[in-house]
Formats: structure tokens, C-alpha cells, sequence
């Protein structure tokens, strides 16, 4: 469920959710992580919206290294969509606070320490100078704190309607829940 932010206040690492009233099909029911907002525009990457392949998949480089092969590929917004994109995200001080870290050198991504993601995406959500503070006041996006359930591996298909539903227990039972579904 979305909160108010301050205005003026930068939405870097928070995320939107569409409204259910967004029926753009480019954001219809999305979750957009915010890795950069400031005066001069705003850059998101769609967190819901995977591509269901690898790096090692989509990739033209036969170079690639073995340990980047396996990275998930999302499709991140509707900006530069021939284009693939590195997110590192590093979990702060609980499973709310996430870092976002664009990475130009896919080289940087071989070694990980442990509670951190990668993800390529093709493309990305941008906005321009006041844009996305227009939007924000016609309700087209609900700014909600992130969680590291957006990360796994499998993005949950009802992830958006957590986010966006009065019901936020979810949150504190996440990290109850089996990381592997598949054993059980």
C-alpha cells in the first residue's frame, strides 16, 4: 500500500505501483523500482515483468563469462528496449531497504556477496523533469516501500497486488515463508 512522500523529497530506491486506474499497457499493473530520481528526470526498471530466460540466452557475446549466464532478464520499461541494462541491488538493514547500483561493466558482477541481486533488463522506465511528479498527483502510481521479494528468483505473478492491496501483513510473513517452494 503506498504512503505520501514529501514533496520535493527523491524517490530514489522506493517503488511505484501502478494504480489500477494506470491502464497504460507499458505500466498496467507494474512494479518499477526507482534507481534515479532527481530535478532532471527520473530512470526505473520494471521489477515484475520477467522475460523467463537467462543472460546466457539473450546475450550476443559468446564471451560472456559461465557466472553471468545464469542472470534473470526482465523486461524494464519501455525506454531503449534493444538496449540490456545491469542492476546490482544490495539489501540495507532489513527486507524494505534496497540499493540499486546501474553497472556499466558486467565484469563487476562476477563475484557477489551474499543478500545481493543481479538483474539485466531490456530497457527501462524514464521519465522527464516534472513528469513523474505529475503522475504522481493525477494517482497514477502508488510510491511504496520496496521489499527483497521482488529478487526471487521467481517473481510471484500476484507481487503487484501485494504491493498495491490494503493487506500489507505479507511483509512481516515473507521471511517465514520457504525460499524454495520447490522441495515442499
Amino acid at each position: 500500500m503506498g504512503f505520501e512522500i514529501p514533496e520535493g523529497e527523491s524517490l530514489t530506491g522506493l517503488v511505484l505501483a501502478a494504480s489500477r486506474d494506470l491502464l497504460d499497457p507499458n505500466f498496467n499493473q507494474t512494479l518499477v523500482y526507482i534507481a534515479e530520481h532527481g530535478p532532471d528526470g527520473t530512470l526505473g526498471l520494471v521489477m515484475n515483468r520477467p522475460l523467463d530466460k537467462k543472460l546466457g540466452e539473450v546475450a550476443l557475446s559468446p564471451d560472456l563469462p559461465k557466472a553471468l549466464r545464469q542472470i534473470p532478464v526482465f523486461q524494464g520499461g519501455p525506454v531503449k528496449t534493444t538496449v540490456l541494462l545491469f542492476a546490482r541491488f544490495q539489501r540495507g538493514k532489513n527486507d524494505e531497504q534496497l540499493r540499486c547500483q546501474i553497472v556499466a561493466d558486467p565484469q563487476e558482477l562476477i563475484e557477489l556477496p551474499k543478500r545481493e541481486w543481479v538483474r539485466a533488463f531490456t530497457g527501462h522506465a524514464g521519465w522527464s523533469e516534472g513528469q513523474l511528479e505529475r503522475e504522481l498527483s493525477e494517482g497514477s502510481w502508488l510510491v511504496c516501500r520496496p521489499h527483497t521479494a521482488m529478487l526471487e528468483e521467481t517473481v510471484p505473478h500476484a507481487m503487484w497486488e501485494a504491493f498495491v492491496g490494503k493487506d500489507q501483513r505479507w511483509r512481516k510473513l515473507q521471511p517465514l515463508l520457504p525460499k524454495n517452494t520447490g522441495l515442499n
